[in-house]
């Protein structure tokens, strides 16, 4: 009887330990798995909150109506000079001002493009470069960020600026990854020519962006780079030389120094005051650091209140911490990408807070540089606790960040939907305060009842230029003599024929007796000297009235 053979049982090898992912893998494996469904969906956010913010009105600053009338007039005359604010932007806006004429609803769409555009291009200059999970949720944060949708509906060079950052990045670093080499160099020399254009329309769009081609020579030479410094700096002359001699030539202005000599006044209102000192720029950026960083960086974050005036040492303090936490992450991690975001930020808000007066106060002034530093932040501290058990942190101080921000947008939103019907439905003067509806009208009259041949002083003069219709307002933002006989020569030399006299609230807030009277300070002398040659011609409004007198001369 034969025995049954069995076969013997396969000795399996010992499974390999299954190694427990990070709560950091999971999420960022899920946001590289499906980057592009993110990158969509935080682009329609954004456009979302861009309609339900959306000002169909002109800001009471006045760059916003100034660069239309700037494009208004290139669309004009291509040759017509530029006064001392940067000229791209206007040349953008005489395009369709060419084509469709003043319609505000569709220059202020292009801003709001540019936003989108912007987030687009951010997210291609860092993917791949540094984790998902630092740049996701900083574009949600961009995406439902008050202040960015606030000027993502104003004709204000800040959508802009901040569309030609994005893809100044993503040039600048794919022509360094391409051309790390430096035996490539050679091939690739006329990639740092593209380099440069980028520059030169950044510092086209605003003349503080100086800043940023001294910020990539320095990181090509804090890398040891030296041919790629040499290549860059060839690439930004190359540009800048020729454009500069073009534009004095085509325009005959020189748009840095005309700017640059407002800049150097202590007063930027009162040239009388004279220039600033050196002690005195110094001063101006601990006034402008406090002020930006104390107060107005984390009014942008949601975390102050935008009414409060009060600027707080603190947040300066707890800022510097945060980029030292971020300055260590990337030294220890050698990534030359957020190295240059560190030096480009620190570079462009080191000169910005030296050359502006602390009078012009602005969040813009800081706003096009929150996105960087969102990203230091965020980086900074998610290296901090990458390897650590606090990694839940990171997670929550994302959702603190995001939720503040749409938070506040969604409070914004719901008191700007009932002004934006309004708005839509042809009441292009609601959701102003009475001071400026009376003002506007004014404006108005004296496009529909004066003469053709009239010329009319305007404290707002480009307001007025808008809201009138494209009708010409002698602009007069200074007292620029306390001389009766003077100012009446000066206004008859111009061809002054009548002046608006409103009575715009120094404080828009509230009615407290305080108004801008740079044209009352003006005309003063005259009604005391000459009472005669100043007539009433019309009054429009009560409690804040408009006046309009035309000269006797």
């Amino acid at each position: 009887m034969s025995k049954k053979i069995t076969k013997p049982t396969p000795i399996k090898p010992p499974l390999a330990a299954k190694t427990k992912s990070s709560l950091f893998d999971r999420w960022e494996e899920s946001l590289k798995k499906n980057q592009t469904k993110f990158l969509f969906i935080t682009l329609g956010i954004s456009l979302l909150f861009s309609a339900l913010l959306f000002d169909v009105k002109i800001s009471e600053l006045n760059d916003d109506s100034l660069y239309i009338e700037g494009g208004f007039n290139f669309a004009e005359d291509i040759h017509h000079a530029f006064t001392a604010n940067a000229p791209l932007y206007p040349l953008i806006l005489s395009i369709p001002i060419k084509l469709f004429g003043i319609n505000l609803i569709l220059l202020k769409s292009i801003s709001v493009l540019f936003t989108l555009l912007h987030l687009w291009f951010l997210f291609l200059a860092f993917r791949n470069r540094i984790p998902y999970l630092v740049i996701f949720p900083v574009l949600f944060i961009l995406s439902v960020n008050s202040f960015i949708h606030y000027f993502a509906s104003l004709t204000f060079t800040e959508s802009l600026y901040l569309f030609l950052q994005a893809v100044f990045l993503y040039v600048f670093f794919r022509v360094y990854d391409k051309t790390k080499d430096n035996k490539s160099i050679k091939d690739n020399w006329y990639q740092w020519l593209i380099v440069g254009v980028f520059l030169f329309l950044l510092n086209f769009c605003k003349n503080i962006a100086v800043g940023a081609a001294a910020a990539v020579i320095v990181a090509l030479l804090l890398n040891r780079k030296w041919m790629h410094s040499l290549y860059a700096l060839a690439g930004v002359l190359l540009i800048r030389i020729p454009s500069d001699m073009l534009r004095t030539a085509f325009w005959g202005v020189d748009q840095f120094s005309s700017q640059s000599g407002i800049l150097r006044q202590v007063d930027p209102y009162n040239p009388s005051k004279g220039l600033e000192t050196t002690a005195g720029f110094v001063q101006r950026f601990i006034d402008n650091t406090n002020l930006y960083i104390g107060k107005r960086l984390y009014q942008i974050f949601g975390f102050v209140s935008p009414e409060n005036t009060e600027t707080k040492a603190g947040l300066v303090f707890f800022t510097a911490v945060f980029f030292i936490i971020a300055l260590v992450a990337i030294i220890r991690n050698k990534n030359f990408y957020m190295q240059f975001i560190m030096l480009y930020s620190l570079t462009m808000m080191a000169l910005t807070f030296i050359v502006l007066q602390k009078q012009w106060d602005q969040p813009r002034m800081v706003l096009v540089y929150t996105p960087y530093i969102l990203l230091i932040f965020f980086y900074g501290i998610y290296h901090l606790v990458k390897k650590g058990a606090a990694q839940f942190v990171y997670i929550i101080l994302a959702f603190i960040l995001i939720s503040s921000s749409l938070l506040s947008s969604m409070g914004k939103a719901s008191a700007n939907i009932p002004r934006l019907q309004k708005n839509l439905k042809g009441d292009l003067l609601y959701g102003y305060t009475e001071d400026w509806v009376n003002f506007l009208k004014m404006s108005l009259y004296c496009a529909d009842s004066l003469p053709p041949t009239s010329y009319v002083v305007s404290r707002k003069a480009p307001m007025s230029f808008v809201y009138s219709k494209g009708k010409r307002f002698y602009p007069v933002y200074t007292v620029f003599s306390d001389d009766p006989d003077t100012v009446l020569a000066t206004l008859q030399r111009e061809k002054v024929t009548h002046v608006i006299i409103a009575s715009l609230r120094r404080n828009p807030k509230k009615i407290d007796g305080y108004t801008i009277n740079t044209i009352n300070r003006l005309l003063q002398p005259i009604a005391v000297k000459y009472p005669q040659k100043l007539r009433l011609v019309k009054q429009i409004g009560e409690s804040e009235p408009a006046y309009l007198y035309e000269i006797n001369y």
